[in-house]
């Protein structure tokens, strides 16, 4: 069984957890007899292949830089026909689509289709549905994902002055007045205050509602072409069907964590006067939480022992991880550490008390939360999507509102001051999923639609031969 699986980027640049999740499990699914070839994009002008963890490479060039919106990625990107020429000679069963950018979206999904390749792709991510990418309501509380002009235009900051009515026929405004409308927007972000002000209650209007309309569509050309549409959670099932993506077309295949994680064990044993040690794992992303933390432990008692230690990985915003520095400047309770390798985090993960998860959005399915599972580490985590998914309340973890400073410090108090709460929820933590676990359900997904596709070829042929006769 020969495949494509499909990344907006890839390894060795800098990545999240989507690339590094694929290449962990790609070795996994070989061992089962499945054989994957990478196509990833780059920022260039021009192509090359590598080998990478002993999978094949192909960085595929785009240029010049796709504008952002449509999300999806409307018309093909500069330099596509470099992947059209080589997913035409790879002769795959099947092509495996992870991400849903311009750089890597509906048009190279259709080709793949086109080219008669059974077809998947895996949300990992709310940005297909979401226009704030993060499917939080304004902002501040959990939405339920429904696709809608008028929503999600005020919850994208079209001003509430701007009526209903008024938003719905400015979807039908010409996609080249909504380009120039965004174009503009992005230029005067660095304006002064009032200029940037007035550009945004002006120009906002104008661009946001077509691009949701278009999300929305193409959220349903995904499901026209993929064959399948893995999610990982079982809030995003439900989001995808109220949005019209057929059900016969979904499925649930939740990853799992790697076996090195399932050889770490908790060796440290707590002693009655030692501090709570609080660890989290994450980039550096506002909706990652980070100052939540920071906020919780800095309004604490002296008399608290606790220590936080950050370990930051990929920095998506540098002036948030600058804020998070200056913060914690005379705070001996928190520290930023290095940031860990694959290899070394199972080990580090078993020294500490509990992993700490504030995410401020709809983390799909966060896996350090199973990678602290496995080393026997409960979790303190919103009660978002995603996040209480994998947590169960007073059982294997604490789930808190998210953005509640105050309900965060009054947990590590507790825990600091309730010394048989933590053991407790360590004894809670249930045997967790493994990646040989989820690469059998991926062999099996992908061999229900080569089936599929057989039968469809041999119906096809038969009609064919019918109407011929």
């Amino acid at each position: 069984m020969k495949t494509i699986q499909a990344v907006a980027r890839y390894l060795p640049e800098k990545c999240g957890g989507i690339q590094i999740r694929l290449s962990e499990l790609l070795p996994v699914l070989q061992a089962y007899g499945v054989e994957s070839k990478i196509a990833a994009a780059q920022d260039s002008k021009y192509e090359n292949t590598y080998i990478h963890n002993g999978i094949e490479v192909y960085r595929y060039p785009v240029f010049p830089q796709p504008k952002a919106e449509p999300n999806y990625g409307e018309l093909p990107h500069g330099r596509f026909e470099y992947f059209e020429r080589w997913l035409r000679q790879q002769k795959a069963d099947i092509y495996h689509q992870h991400q849903w950018t311009p750089k890597c979206g509906l048009p190279h999904l259709r080709l793949a289709k086109e080219l008669g390749m059974a077809t998947v792709v895996s949300i990992r991510l709310p940005s297909p549905v979401c226009q704030r990418e993060t499917l939080m309501l304004n902002g501040q509380e959990v939405c339920d994902g429904k696709i809608d002009e008028v929503k999600c235009s005020h919850c994208c900051g079209v001003p509430s002055a701007i009526s209903d009515t008024a938003i719905q026929s400015l979807v039908h405004a010409p996609r080249s007045i909504n380009d120039t409308a965004s174009k503009l927007l992005h230029l005067l972000k660095k304006a002064p205050t009032p200029i940037n002000t007035a550009a945004t209650a002006l120009l906002t209007p104008v661009s946001l509602p077509a691009y949701i309309v278009a999300r929305r569509q193409g959220l349903l050309e995904m499901a026209k072409f993929a064959d399948r549409i893995v999610t990982l959670s079982e809030r995003l099932y439900e989001t995808l069907l109220l949005n019209g993506v057929p059900q016969q077309k979904l499925i649930i295949c939740k990853t799992g964590v790697p076996d090195i994680f399932l050889s770490s064990s908790r060796n440290i044993k707590k002693t009655a006067n030692q501090a709570l040690q609080v660890v989290f794992l994450g980039r550096w992303n506002r909706n990652k939480g980070i100052h939540i933390l920071v906020e919780a432990i800095k309004s604490l008692p002296a008399k608290i022992s606790i220590e936080l230690t950050i370990y930051g990985s990929a920095v998506d915003d540098e002036k948030y991880r600058q804020q998070i520095i200056q913060s914690i400047k005379g705070e001996p309770r928190i520290r930023i550490a290095e940031t860990l390798t694959r290899e070394e985090l199972p080990s580090v993960l078993a020294t500490y008390d509990i992993l700490a998860l504030p995410a401020q959005w709809f983390d799909v399915r966060p896996m350090s939360i199973l990678e602290a599972h496995a080393a026997k580490l409960p979790v303190l985590g919103s009660d978002v999507g995603g996040v209480n998914e994998l947590i169960k309340h007073n059982v294997d973890g604490l789930l808190l509102p998210p953005a509640d400073v105050k309900a965060w410090a009054e947990a590590f108090v507790r825990l600091s001051e309730e010394p048989n709460l933590l053991s407790k929820l360590r004894q809670g933590i249930k045997p967790i999923r493994t990646m040989s676990m989820e690469a059998v359900d991926t062999v099996n997904l992908y061999k229900i639609i080569l089936e599929e596709k057989i039968a469809q070829n041999k119906l096809s042929l038969a009609v064919s031969q019918t109407l011929n006769m």
